[in-house]
């Protein structure tokens, strides 16, 4: 029954005029560090993260285009045309479960494995939509049943070229943000920058190694920062002070830090990717634990120090991140009790990989 409306389906999308829709790009123009919003042609609904879901095997759905960092998605290129797909809200990626290669094949979201179920290719059509084929099974992300309702599941297909497996790729593309003080953002608040650039004024510094410069962003204790891009120049990046959570933060040149933790707390970056660094990524300058997940590191001195010359306790946990020309190492410490945990990792060109570090657990990691 399924395949005998196909036809009938391929004709009324010919002729049933829907929603209008954002400004379409093609796959050739995607960038690693854009959003995108992926809208289905048949329903005119967004592919999301059912219920906001940071779990792995949590559900990918459509849903109305309403904006949410559930149906924001960014995509990192890994060779040969191929692209993981990272949800904005959790952090983790878009894949086909338990390696199915069946029609009807559940796409959900989990932790980034880099495996080929979570490698898609952007195939264009030349009408302004694209397909999503799946690396490991050849098959292309349709929404099921032709449903137009929200909730209704997305799955894999063997590609039959109907308007349920075509989708539009549209990308965010927020103004650019001129910063010439510190944006502090306080206890418990959160700030959602939607995807929008903040680039360093004059006033805060230039992006270079020289000290003192001022960040871009400041997080109290208890602060949430999400769907930022600091552009070039980002001065000294972002300071923390306490606990802090950051959801999807890009670097697109890193400056003088990336991020530096200045007091102690637990600081967890979930999602996102950091280029062109001088020096180090993130700067560690008080007794803390350091959360690394889901993210792409490229071209830098070293992923992470702790002070140099400093003998307090730092626990680094680092786990479904791809870490990539690192001079020196992933992680360097002058401290004898300072931990390293990484697991699910893709590294490659890290130099000696842990300087100074006594304690050290992996699993999982491959070195390519």
């Amino acid at each position: 029954m399924r395949k005998k409306l196909i036809s009938l389906l391929t004709v009324l999308a010919l002729i049933v005029v829907l929603a209008p829709a954002p400004v379409k790009i093609s796959a050739a123009s995607i960038t690693n560090h854009g959003l995108y919003k992926l809208i289905n042609r048949g329903s005119g609904k967004a592919m999301e993260v059912y219920d906001h879901s940071h779990d792995n095997g949590a559900n990918v759905s459509q849903w109305s285009d309403w904006g949410g960092d559930c149906q924001l998605w960014r995509f990192v290129s890994v060779g040969n045309g191929y692209y993981q797909i990272i949800n904005a809200n959790s952090g983790r990626a878009l894949e086909v479960h338990g390696w199915s290669t069946e029609d009807g094949g559940n796409i959900v979201q989990w932790q980034n494995l880099n495996n080929y179920n979570q490698h898609w290719r952007i195939e264009d059509l030349g009408n302004g939509y694209i397909q999503l084929k799946n690396r490991h099974s050849g098959k292309v992300a349709e929404v099921y049943d032709f449903s137009n309702d929200n909730g209704a599941n997305i799955c894999q297909w063997t590609d039959w070229d109907g308007v349920y497996q075509q989708w539009s790729l549209v990308k965010v593309s927020p103004s650019s943000t001129t910063v010439n003080s510190t944006i502090v953002v306080k206890s418990g608040e959160v700030f959602d920058g939607k995807g929008r650039t903040y680039i360093a004024g004059s006033a805060l510094g230039d992006g270079s190694q020289k000290e003192g410069q001022k960040p871009v962003f400041k997080l109290e204790h208890g602060a949430t920062l999400k769907n930022v891009v600091l552009g070039a120049p980002a001065a000294d990046g972002i300071h923390t002070y306490g606990d802090a959570y950051l959801s999807n933060i890009v670097w697109l040149d890193i400056g003088e830090d990336a991020l530096t933790i200045k007091e102690s707390g637990t600081v967890t970056l979930n999602g996102g990717a950091a280029y062109k660094g001088s020096d180090k990524v993130f700067q560690i300058n008080a007794a803390s634990t350091f959360n690394l997940y889901n993210f792409v590191a490229n071209d830098a001195g070293k992923l992470i120090r702790q002070l140099g010359g400093s003998t307090f306790h730092v626990n680094v946990n680092i786990d479904s991140c791809d870490i990539s020309d690192m001079d020196e190492a992933i992680f360097r410490t002058d401290s004898s009790t300072s931990r390293v945990t990484m697991t699910n990792t893709l590294y490659s060109n890290v130099g000696r990989k842990w300087y100074g570090v006594k304690h050290v657990t992996e699993y999982n990691n491959t070195e390519y």
